[in-house]
């Protein structure tokens, strides 16, 4: 169509288009005109953004790595692998510079939305001021949509009581389907479909065959992806599309079908160490880093793997068996999503960048885990723990994590890990796939400018043929941050356009400039004073494997001068290296006033755990109010309340007409409390659980049923630190995740009696609460 009806697009929304027909005393006399629809320019290409999570520069084929993941490596042999991209070292600050084009600091983002802490750059609250990609493509013409991890809303505006701005759909997506969290469960995610939290598919997606596989959550979302995409395309209106497709594999926990985990079995029984040389070797081989390139030496945080026993190794390598299956799997889900482009015939016109978030993971620890509860709660598990799940790793009931070793040989050639601001924290893999636009003769090429996530903003809006908005819905923008790299799509020679950018991630710092970079590493809870600024001549030691710091001091001193300008111009301070103090930050803002009673309801919407009163390893109450059914006493059972999930958490329940409250103690035990008796039936009962603590991970329960103490637990263990980073939250008259207490029930196990109320009293002194004179016994 042509462009020149379009009004200008550098302010949001435009300017609506004048009335261009005539009005007269009727009908007859008069000329119609329509509101002309909104473009982009008629070259403006669909775009797709796939983001991974927690992928290391050397685990694709593609880059050199041992996993062959063939669709992604289909769409590098057809497009562009850039080679020197970069991240902000974790996944909410990344997501929040790849949506707003501004260093995450810059946008509240200085670490994940659940570490928020009460200033400008750490706060979590992405400003108006710095519009998201969506919403500037809605605006200027393009349909919307996001399927997978979200990870930038506030813990504050998490539940179903909204406010529902920083949700996707508030942030320029017309439809979303994922998930808000940091992490999900691969087999039971917490769903959220637009505005709304939906129970997870118990089957997954149909085969050919009519056969269905078993739910996972990556095969839906791009499920919902097509669907989306198909929805829009069958309508022919012209518009094109921008998809954002945010995974949430391959972060933990290492789910995926056992026929690709199983594919990987036995590869990699010679140990990370050979593995990291040969990514490397591979590298060098195929021009992914450059020649001359050394691979620093192993961490010492890494064994050797010649020096682990038999076991050990053995679990080890299951444990990367399992990641790289899931990588593949992941990449199963890509190759469909590019099969439905070309059924629908607009494969050529449509871009795909796909990068990830952040280097791979050391969040394993030495061991590696089945259950990551463990890991957030400092009560890591070792290798006999977990001997028994290797026959069965990835499945629903394990929730793998491999041990550092494999995430140093998966960031090869690079030093460290996500969380880091060496290189393998922060550097990635990037595709560009464009088949319009990239010549054959370049297809399958390397680029080596400079780039970081925030570039992705003006990227996308340069391919687009849009400008640089000034001013979205009645707030002036700041400035943006990153800059296209559009340019080196089609000319591999395109000099670099960046010349300086700062890095800071949870009290570690870096910062490239005109070629070199100045690091530091910073161990929590020691001086900042005292950290040790290495030096690199990037542009001729590519790995950072030659520390030039005692060499060129006045050139170290110049870059450390810089960083401290980078971090006051963009709300990097003040430094803060606290670690779980941030977790439980009583300042931050939570969804629940304080109040002396707080009330459930059954048929509500789960509660994410950082939204609630604060109950772990404090004096509370919790108190049922609920009617049993007279005919039977086995008849009425089910969940009342509970939080958490098969890893961690607790359930009160009633189970063969006895009320029990069980901890899930990380799957090391199960404490628990029993009423002594069958609970009355035919009228309404209170049961009560107060909860009073001794010590961290330890304290007094006593459980009462009409005010008569029936038991009690002098000294009953809990999780010490923490539950459920996947957030299945806190759950009344059924459980909507794992089942916590999954000894003694599975599935929702849904409360068969009448419940009315669950009250939480964070002061058990508080006000009693009063049954309706409705509530009568059916």
């Amino acid at each position: 169509m042509d462009d020149s009806s379009n009004p200008p697009m550098d302010q949001l929304p435009p300017e609506p288009a004048p009335f261009r027909g005539v009005v007269k005393d009727t009908y007859v006399e008069s000329t119609p005109d329509w509101p002309p629809p909104l473009r982009p320019p008629a070259s403006a290409p669909n775009i797709i953004v796939i983001m991974v999570d927690d992928l290391g520069f050397g685990q694709l084929s593609c880059f050199g790595g041992p996993i062959e993941a063939p669709h992604l490596s289909a769409l590098a042999d057809k497009g562009l692998r850039y080679t020197n991209f970069h991240t902000t070292a974790l996944c909410s600050p990344s997501r929040a510079a790849l949506l707003t084009g501004r260093n995450h600091h810059s946008v509240g983002f200085a670490t994940i939305a659940e570490m928020a802490s009460g200033f400008p750059g750490a706060n979590a609250f992405l400003p108006k001021s710095a519009a998201s990609i969506a919403e500037v493509l809605k605006q200027t013409g393009y349909s919307t949509y996001c399927a997978g991890k979200w990870h930038l809303t506030p813990t504050s505006e998490q539940t179903a009581a909204g406010p529902f701005d920083r949700w996707p759909i508030g942030l320029g997506f017309e439809r979303f389907h994922g998930f808000l969290p940091g992490e999900v469960d691969q087999w039971h995610p917490m769903l959220t479909v637009d505005n709304h939290r939906v129970e997870t598919p118990t089957v997954g997606r149909k085969n050919p065959d009519g056969s269905t596989n078993d739910y996972h959550v990556s095969e839906d979302i791009v499920d919902a992806s097509i669907r989306m995409l198909r929805d829009q395309q069958q309508v022919s209106s012209g518009r094109p599309f921008f998809l954002y497709l945010p995974f949430g594999a391959p972060h933990c926990p290492f789910h995926a079908p056992p026929e690709f985990i199983d594919h990987y079995a036995g590869r990699f029984d010679d140990g990370w160490d050979v593995h990291r040389r040969a990514t490397y070797e591979r590298q060098l081989e195929m021009g992914i880093i450059p020649e001359g390139t050394d691979l620093p030496p192993r961490s010492n945080a890494v064994p050797a793997w010649d020096s682990l026993d038999g076991d050990a190794q053995r679990l080890y390598a299951r444990l990367q068996e399992t990641f790289c299956g899931f990588v593949d799997h992941t990449d199963a889900q890509i190759g469909r999503l590019m099969d439905a482009l070309d059924e629908m015939g607009i494969a050529d016109d449509t871009a795909v960048i796909f990068l990830s978030d952040n280097g791979a993971s050391a969040e394993g620890g030495k061991h590696g885990t089945t259950n990551t509860e463990r890991f957030r709660n400092m009560m890591f598990m070792e290798v006999d723990e977990m001997l028994d799940d290797i026959s069965h790793m990835g499945s629903r009931h394990t929730d793998p994590h491999y041990p550092i070793g494999w995430s140093q040989a998966g960031n090869a050639p690079f030093q460290r890990w996500k969380r880091d601001t060496h290189r393998g924290g922060n550097t990635d893999p990037m595709i560009v796939h464009w088949p319009a636009q990239i010549p054959a003769a370049d297809q399958g090429a390397i680029r080596t400018q400079y780039h970081h996530i925030t570039d992705l903003y003006p990227t996308l809006l340069d391919m687009a043929g849009l400008p640089i908005p000034t001013r979205v819905n009645g707030v002036d923008q700041q400035p943006l941050e990153g800059h296209s790299f559009a340019p080196t799509i089609s000319n591999g020679d395109t000099p670099n356009v960046k010349t300086t950018q700062y890095y800071e991630m949870l009290g570690s710092r870096a910062i490239w400039h005109d070629g070199w970079t100045a690091v530091t590493w910073h161990r929590p809870g020691t001086d900042w004073a005292d950290d040790p600024w290495e030096l690199y001549h990037q542009d001729i030691d590519y790995s950072q494997a030659h520390d030039l710091a005692g060499e060129h001091p006045e050139k170290l001193a110049e870059l450390v001068a810089l960083w401290w300008d980078e971090a006051r111009a963009h709300n990097v301070l003040p430094l803060d290296d606290r670690g779980r103090e941030r977790f439980i930050d009583p300042l931050r803002p939570t969804a629940s006033e304080d109040r002396d009673v707080y009330r459930y309801f059954p048929g509500s919407t789960p509660i994410p755990n950082p939204s609630l009163p604060l109950i772990l390893n404090c004096p509370h109450s919790l108190t049922a109010h609920l009617t049993l059914s007279d005919v039977d006493v086995d008849v009425d059972a089910g969940v009342l309340v509970c939080q958490g999930g098969e890893l961690a958490g607790w359930s009160l329940f009633v189970q063969n007409g006895r009320a029990h409250y069980v901890h899930n103690v990380l799957k090391i035990e199960m404490s628990e409390l029993v009423s002594a008796d069958p609970l009355p039936t035919g009228q309404p009962i209170e049961v009560r659980v107060d909860y009073q603590p001794i010590e961290q991970g330890w304290g007094r329960a006593v459980m009462s049923v009409n005010g008569a103490i029936v038991a009690t637990n002098e000294r009953m263990r809990i999780t010490p630190m923490g539950y459920s980073m996947v957030q299945e939250g806190f759950a009344i008259g059924k459980s909507w995740g794992t089942p916590v207490a999954y000894e003694h029930y599975q599935g929702t196990f849904e409360f068969t009696g009448d419940l009315r109320v669950v009250e939480l009293r964070t002061d058990p002194a508080g006000q009693v609460w009063t049954p309706r004179p409705d509530w009568k016994t059916e």
